[in-house]
Parts: structure tokens; C-alpha cells; sequence
């Protein structure tokens, strides 16, 4: 494989600001003279994450994620080191400096690879809508759904032929091979079968599904006619570079509206996207599936305060609302209901009534538990009798769990207590006799945190900084530091990278040392250094060596009071305490009479 030099990585890191990258996913907000928000990595109520624009780096106070912008670009979008450093490489318009490995040339990274199979598959897929006789019934039904030849170019919408093996071939023709398909989730094979497999999409609408950045990751196919028995959608299934659950369907389009308007209408599929975007209203947004998941909600944390989630009307659509509340609710997204004219989805409305009809009924969206009540209360919902009302208290005291904050709980408490003409305590008793059986994703444990001792700490960080430091430590033998203190091996894969810097900037330190040492370096003071480092640390290995040859003769001392040590074995022990106790006196000499390295 390629080697980027490392003045490239350079070059990248200093030509992208990690302000500029990391508000480019989503805001930050000024903090002093840093800037914070939520922490992407993992689930929070309270910002954690500071981005320090000064030292290039950022830092999570919570779950220690960290490190410089190759970093963040590595752990937001579950790529490698030279994918993240070609992706800002080619935001900067820096050419990248690669030393070819002879023996891995031809090979070509496994996610690049699929992200450019799918990138030409969607081009495919586009050309075959457009232009393929055979597409012809694919043309008439987005005629049929007021999706124009202009729309359907502005979204990449194409068009997967009947045949079984025509991607597959086309695949193989553009060099793409079997592995990479089935990887790629464009290819099927049955069990046991090790050499063909058979299109995954077949006669159907595509819809590319992209990124955050809008590169395509994955696909859904919707079926040509609604009475075929088939599924009306075929999904991609997750893949290296795609996880359903972290994907928002038009969010590459929408960042943008979605902040300005502080809230996301969530719609169910891809067509009732594209129809209500092209009619105005772009703060839009669709999982892939039904329900949200605890990421999804997350990401539009970010960017929102509030969602209005409007689902189809029938009971699968209602389902789906209540299936999506307790990941947007515990994210601590104010949830709103929109509810569509019977028989009606968003786009259906649009078309039948015109985008002002849509927009009424978004202005008529309802908080949840209000939206709750009122179902209870409607003559489909009970009526509003006693068992409806009980049963709507155990439903809804279940959700209020999940409100975050304390003070909004105990509010919303009390206004859906008087609403459903209990007391606060009988609803919050409704919780305790039954939570809420909504199937929630489990989150993916935290890896714990490197840490090290205070003492290890200041010597790295001193090392990493200095490189009169770094030569003097690595000169040192009989004991060497890890000798004295295991903990102390790091400094054996930190320092090399930064060999050749005299100063190295926070910058550059935390581009250049070991991936696994990011998190822990970031968080470390790597600005100044004290007035001398070098003292500084020889007075630090002096007191190792102190401990260390206190042990050891305390060791001897334990030997020399052993029963039946002859003389000349009492003798050998003697004098091995009194060499420790010289050893130890040298210790006191004045750190000024220490070797200093020579360059």
C-alpha cells in the first residue's frame, strides 16, 4: 500500500483548521477561548467535548476521546489514517507525497474500493433510469408521483434492471470483483456458494442513500408496481461503510435548513422526502427504517432542538412514532406529532392539496404527550373513559422516564397528571408497575480510557515536547526508564515519530505519534514547558532510580538475615548492600553534573 510522506501529513494537518472540519459534521459553541458541544462519541447530557483551536486538537472530558484532526475525521466516519489524511488532502487542495511500497502497490484500501463501487453503480443505476428502453415503466411511475426528469437528476434516483446478473457483469467489466460485491452488499449468494451470486436490486427505483458529506454508501429499491408480493423496499445490508443506524436518509441536503430552523421533520420514506424538500420545505429528514436509534438521534441533537415526526396516519405509522421516542426523548429532542388527513402520506398531501397543506398540518403538530392524551380521549382511542385514560398513564409515565432533565420531567409530570385528571403520584406509580417495552438499541460500550500515573505523564509529556528531553531518555541504559517503571515503555513508541523535531507544535505531536495514544495525549498540557525540562526530568528518573535501588536492597537485606549463608555468601550480600548504598549517594549529586546528550 502507498505510504503518505510525513511532510504530507504535515502539509494536511496544518492546511485544515479543526474548528473548520469539525463544525463542517456539526456546530460548536464558543467557550472562552475554546469551543464545545455534545460529544458525538457516546451519550451525554452535559457538553464534554472542547475543540482547542489554539493546540488544534479536541477532547472529551467524558469518555476521553481525542486527539488532532486526522483523529476526529478517523473516529466520526470509521475510516483509517491515509483515508482520513487523502479526504482532508483533497479539501485543501494539497497534493499528497506517496512512497510506493513495491509489494503492495496494486493493492487498494477495502472502504476506498467500495466507496467508489458505489459511487459508479449510482452513476449506473441514474444512466439506466434515463436512458434504458427497458426503464420505461421506472419513467412513468415517477411521472405518476410528480417526481420530474429534473428531480430525478438532482437526486441521483435511477433505475436497477430485471435481469439477474446485470450489475454483476457490469461490475466485472469496470474491474470491480466478486469479493467487493458481496462486500458491498450489491451482490447475493446463497450459502455455500463460493463463485457466482445474483443482483441484490432487481427491477426497481433506486435511491442512493448518502453520507453526512454526500458521498453514496448504500441503497434502497423500491418496487414498480404496488400489488407485486415482493417487498416494497430492498435495502443494502450493513457493510464497512455503511450502518443503518447512523445514517439519516437527505441529511447531506438538509444540515444546513435543519440549523437555521432549529427543527427536523421526520418523514418516513425517501419519495416523501424528495417531494416535500423540492416543494419548500427542506428542514427534512428520514431514518433508514422506522424508528429511530439512539445514534440517529444524537446526530440531529446536534443540530436541532426540536423534531416533528410525521409518519403515515395507519397504525404501522403510529407504531413507528412511539418506536422512535425513547432514543429522541432521552437525547433530550423535544418531540412533536403531525398528524396527516386520513389516507394521506406527506407526499400525497403535497400533490392532492398543494406543499400549504402540508405545512398546516406541521403547524398543527402536537407535543407528544399532549398528542398522547388526545388519542386516548378520541373515540378510537377509548373515548376518554377510565381504562383509556389508565392505560394511556402507564404508556405515557413510561416516556416521561426518559426525559433527561429533571426539572422539564417533573413539569411535564404535572401537566399530563391534570390533563389525564390523576395525581402526579398515581402516574408516577404507573411507571414503576410497567416501563416501556419498546425495543431500544444497546448501546456499544465505551472503551475505558488510557490512562497513566501522574509522574509517567510529565515525563512523556516533557519527552514528546523536548527533544533534549527525548535524546537523554533513550540514552539512558542500566536501567533504562521502563526498566524503573513499566508504565514508562510508552515513551518507546511516542518519541520516535518526533525524532527529527526539535519543538514539535501540539499539531504535529498529536498527528504523529501512535493512533491508540491520541485520545490520552490530547488531554495532556502540551503548550509550554517548564523553565528547564531537562532538570526537570532527571530530578523525575533520579527518584525512580532512588526507589528502585531502595528496593533492591532491601531485597539483600532480607537475604542476609537467611539461615546458613556461609561466610563467603554473607561477604558477597554485604557487599552488594553497601554497593546499593553508593549508588544511592550518587544520586544526590546536583542534576547540573548530569551528561547531557550530544547531537
Amino acid at each position: 500500500m502507498a505510504l503518505i510522506s510525513e511532510e504530507s501529513i504535515r502539509k494536511v494537518a496544518d492546511a485544515n483548521d479543526i474548528v473548520e472540519i469539525i463544525q463542517g459534521y456539526f456546530p460548536l459553541k464558543r467557550a472562552g477561548t475554546s469551543f464545545r458541544a455534545l460529544c458525538p462519541f457516546h451519550k451525554e447530557k452535559s457538553p464534554s467535548f472542547h475543540v482547542n483551536p489554539t493546540r488544534q486538537s479536541f477532547h472529551c472530558f467524558g469518555c476521553g476521546a481525542g486527539g488532532g484532526v486526522f483523529r476526529f475525521v478517523m473516529d466520526y466516519e470509521k475510516t483509517d489514517f491515509p483515508s482520513a489524511v487523502r479526504k482532508l488532502a483533497q479539501r485543501a487542495g494539497i497534493p499528497l507525497i506517496e512512497e510506493n511500497d513495491p509489494g503492495e502497490r496494486d493493492r487498494r484500501d477495502q472502504r476506498g474500493r467500495l466507496m467508489e463501487l458505489h459511487r459508479m453503480t449510482a452513476e449506473w443505476f441514474h444512466l439506466n433510469l434515463l436512458r434504458n428502453r427497458d426503464a420505461g415503466h421506472a419513467r412513468d411511475y415517477l411521472k405518476k408521483r410528480g417526481l420530474t426528469k429534473e428531480i430525478a437528476v438532482a437526486w441521483g434516483i435511477g433505475y436497477a434492471p430485471a435481469g439477474w446478473d446485470s450489475l454483476r457483469e457490469w461490475a466485472y467489466g469496470k474491474g470491480f470483483t466478486r469479493a467487493e460485491l458481496l462486500s458491498g452488499g450489491l451482490l447475493t449468494a446463497k450459502e455455500g456458494d463460493d463463485r457466482g451470486g445474483y443482483d441484490r436490486f432487481r427491477d426497481r427505483l433506486m435511491f442512493p442513500i448518502r453520507n453526512d458529506h454526500g458521498a453514496v454508501v448504500a441503497f434502497s429499491g423500491r418496487i414498480l408496481s404496488d400489488d407485486a408480493r415482493e417487498a416494497k423496499y430492498v435495502n443494502s445490508p450493513e457493510t464497512p461503510i455503511f450502518t443503518k443506524g447512523k445514517i439519516l436518509f437527505g441529511l447531506d441536503r438538509s444540515k444546513r435548513p435543519l440549523i437555521e430552523a432549529g427543527e427536523a421533520v421526520v418523514l418516513e420514506g425517501q419519495i416523501d422526502l424528495i417531494s416535500a424538500f423540492e416543494h419548500g420545505i427542506t428542514n427534512v429528514v428520514a431514518p433508514q427504517g422506522t424508528a429511530f436509534t439512539p445514534d440517529q438521534a444524537r446526530l440531529l441533537k446536534r443540530l436541532v432542538e426540536r423534531v416533528i415526526l410525521c409518519f403515515d396516519s395507519d397504525t404501522a405509522g403510529q407504531n413507528a412514532v412511539e418506536k422512535s421516542l425513547p432514543a429522541l426523548l432521552s437525547a433530550g429532542v423535544e418531540v412533536r406529532v403531525a398528524l396527516l388527513p386520513k389516507g394521506e402520506d406527506p407526499d400525497s398531501l403535497i400533490r392532492n392539496h398543494g406543499a400549504q397543506a402540508f405545512r398546516d398540518c406541521l403547524s398543527a403538530s402536537r407535543d407528544y404527550f399532549d398528542h398522547a392524551i388526545d388519542v386516548a380521549d378520541s373515540p378510537t382511542g377509548g373515548g376518554g373513559g377510565p381504562r383509556a385514560r389508565a392505560e394511556a398513564a402507564k404508556k405515557i409515565a413510561g416516556f416521561l422516564q426518559e426525559l433527561p432533565e429533571a426539572a422539564l420531567r417533573e413539569s411535564m409530570e404535572n401537566h399530563v397528571a391534570s390533563r389525564l385528571g390523576i395525581s402526579t403520584e398515581a402516574l408516577k406509580a404507573s411507571a414503576n408497575r410497567q416501563r416501556i417495552e419498546t425495543p431500544r438499541e444497546e448501546e456499544a460500550p465505551q472503551e475505558a480510557r488510557t490512562k497513566v500515573s501522574a509522574s509517567t505523564e510529565l515525563l512523556c509529556r516533557l519527552a514528546l515536547l523536548s527533544r533534549d528531553v527525548r535524546e537523554w531518555i533513550l540514552a539512558q541504559s542500566s536501567p533504562a526508564a521502563w526498566d524503573l517503571d513499566p508504565e514508562l515503555a510508552i515513551l518507546k513508541e511516542l518519541t520516535p515519530p518526533l525524532a527529527h523535531l526539535d519543538s514539535p507544535t501540539p499539531r504535529e505531536i498529536l498527528s504523529l505519534i501512535p493512533e491508540r495514544y491520541q485520545p490520552m495525549v490530547s488531554a495532556w498540557e502540551l503548550e509550554k514547558l517548564p523553565p528547564s525540562p531537562l532538570e526537570a526530568v532527571q530530578d523525575a528518573l533520579r527518584n525512580l532510580q532512588l526507589g528502585h535501588l531502595k528496593k533492591l536492597q532491601q531485597e539483600a537485606m532480607i537475604r542476609l538475615r537467611k539461615d546458613g549463608l556461609s561466610s563467603e555468601q554473607l561477604m558477597a550480600i554485604q557487599k552488594e548492600i553497601l554497593d546499593y548504598q553508593g549508588r544511592i549517594t550518587d544520586l544526590f549529586a546536583p542534576a547540573s553534573q548530569a551528561p547531557t546528550p550530544s547531537r
